[in-house]
């Protein structure tokens, strides 16, 4: 590009395309535009997972535990996804709102090559402290004897969805929200047949769960960085250069180290209550790992109004429109609220056969049934927390969502989950009773952050 577009650019920025056309939009209708493909990605993704617990879940409670505490301890790379991503949405969709899509596209190679820096010492880490790390987490010498290969196998392949999460945030936060659901789709035609080949048909064992989602992830992940080399809502990472910026990193990091920081806390409070579960017994981990998984159709499409929110709100303030952000954030807030209560009520009436889809053991039926109806009733704060918290970060504003989550796992989430489940004797219901009244406070937070108007003042 010539010395002189450059100037233009600078001088003159306008919104790009796809940018601009969200903005000729109602808040609600542009909200459910970038939500909906988000919702049906989300879905289909939740699904497709799901689907593949089935398949362990009836090879015995033993194997259900194993592949659930794997999947908690891939938890450990979600700050690395996470952060990366949020920082590259924030910065982003302010580039693509203000014009500047040269930069956006500096940013997502910055945050592409570093989330694969960051995948391949994760990976390293968990092939060479797989077992010491589950039992950690608490699991006795049968669970860990099956969980070790997997956990290290999945763990070396995370670098493939850590690159893919990275790629498809840049996407959205073009304005491009249904490019990752494709891809979400394609992701399940992938990985559901190579699990059941693997689990089903050649009878591998847990470990053909591992081997489905690691080569699911190389292809996705493949697929992902190419349609963003050729482009994607104006944003492509061709033609630019690889080397680190040691400014545009320091830029990137301001954002997304306090995410980083909230996401950590988040994993390991999750795998201490996978620790509670295990302590209560093999039956009650295996139901507290179905328990996440059936939760997952409620909060993933709250991903998907969060993603719509970020976006919305970042291109906003790019666009010097501080009043539209307002009205996008609550927009999103509104539907995912009405998805989140329905999904709700049918944990509360029909707990068994929920449980049921995922096993046949009648004990883990009934470790699980109070759970879910609690979770059940947390569910609208739920969608709050997901929706408002997307909108604050899509605004840079990644420091207050990391104090009340340490506020909340510190002095909530994990202090009353103790106490209900051991002291009180509610077992399983009461690590989720803690987990719920979580949501309730945190939701209450970010709703007065949003409400006061500070984060329209954070610099991106």
């Amino acid at each position: 590009m010539s010395s002189s577009t450059e100037v233009a650019e600078e001088a003159a920025p306008a919104p790009s395309r796809r940018a601009a056309e969200l903005a000729a939009l109602h808040p609600q209708r542009a909200a459910l535009e970038l939500a909906w493909p988000g919702i049906v990605e989300n879905l289909i993704a939740g699904a497709g997972q799901a689907t593949i617990f089935a398949f362990v879940g009836h090879l015995g409670a033993v194997s259900t535990a194993a592949v659930g505490a794997a999947f908690q301890f891939l938890f450990l790379m979600f700050p690395v996804w996470r952060s990366l991503g949020i920082g590259t949405s924030a910065h982003v969709s302010r580039r693509m709102g203000e014009g500047r899509a040269r930069m956006a596209s500096d940013v997502a190679r910055q945050s592409i090559t570093l989330g694969a820096a960051f995948g391949v010492a994760f990976g390293i880490g968990f092939v060479l402290f797989a077992s010491p790390l589950l039992r950690l987490l608490g699991a006795d010498e049968e669970v860990v004897a099956v969980a070790s290969p997997i956990l290290a196998f999945m763990g070396a392949g995370s670098v493939f969805q850590t690159v893919w999460f990275i790629a498809t945030s840049a996407i959205r936060a073009a304005g491009d929200s249904r490019t990752p659901m494709w891809l979400a789709i394609l992701s399940v035609c992938v990985t559901v047949p190579l699990a059941f080949l693997f689990i089903d048909v050649l009878h591998l064992g847990p470990i053909g769960a591992a081997y489905a989602v690691v080569t699911n992830g190389a292809v996705i992940c493949a697929l992902s960085l190419y349609l963003l080399w050729i482009g994607r809502a104006d944003l492509t990472i061709s033609g630019g250069k690889w080397g680190l910026d040691l400014g545009l990193i320091r830029s990137l990091f301001s954002i997304s180290v306090p995410s980083a920081a909230e996401s950590a806390l988040f994993s390991v409070g999750i795998l201490a209550l996978s620790g509670f579960a295990f302590r209560l017994g093999t039956e009650s981990s295996a139901a507290h790992q179905i328990v996440n998984q059936v939760e997952s159709f409620s909060f993933l499409p709250c991903i998907g109004f969060a993603g719509a929110s970020s976006a919305l709100v970042g291109q906003a303030l790019g666009m010097g429109d501080p009043r539209r952000a307002v009205r996008s954030g609550w927009a999103a807030v509104r539907m995912a609220f009405f998805w989140a209560t329905a999904a709700g009520v049918i944990f509360m009436v029909v707990p068994r056969f929920l449980l049921g889809i995922f096993t046949n053991d009648q004990r883990v039926v009934d470790a699980g049934v109070g759970a879910m109806a609690i979770i059940g009733i947390a569910q609208p704060a739920q969608a709050v927390i997901f929706t408002l918290g997307g909108a604050l970060r899509g605004a840079g504003d990644t420091r207050f969502p990391l104090v009340a989550t340490i506020v909340n796992w510190l002095v909530v989430r994990l202090p009353l989950a103790y106490v209900l489940a051991f002291p009180l004797g509610l077992g399983l219901t009461g690590v989720w009773a803690g987990i719920a009244a979580d949501y309730f406070v945190r939701a209450g937070l970010l709703a007065w952050r949003f409400n006061s108007g500070a984060w329209q003042r954070v610099r991106v």
